[in-house]
């Protein structure tokens, strides 16, 4: 909740469309330009910058949900 409440870190709604636009995932890291600067971060890097954990996600992405319902999903 931090990231959308702090107002010291500032997310412009033109440089998230560009990190949108140009990022790709490869081998769980994510790459991306915004503003000619290159980014790059897997899900530890990222749990870091958010202040979050992030121990078991490379279970939870590769566990198998088609058994999950929707409402089980969100």
């Amino acid at each position: 909740m931090d990231l959308f409440t702090n107002s010291k870190r500032v997310c412009s709604v033109h440089n998230l469309a560009e990190f949108y636009a140009n990022y790709i995932v490869t081998n769980g890291v994510v790459i991306s330009i915004v503003n000619d600067h290159m980014l790059r971060f897997d899900a530890r890097d990222l749990g870091d910058m958010l202040e979050v954990p992030s121990d078991g996600f490379d279970v939870y992405v590769h566990e198998d949900k088609s058994v999950l319902g929707d409402d089980q999903l969100l």
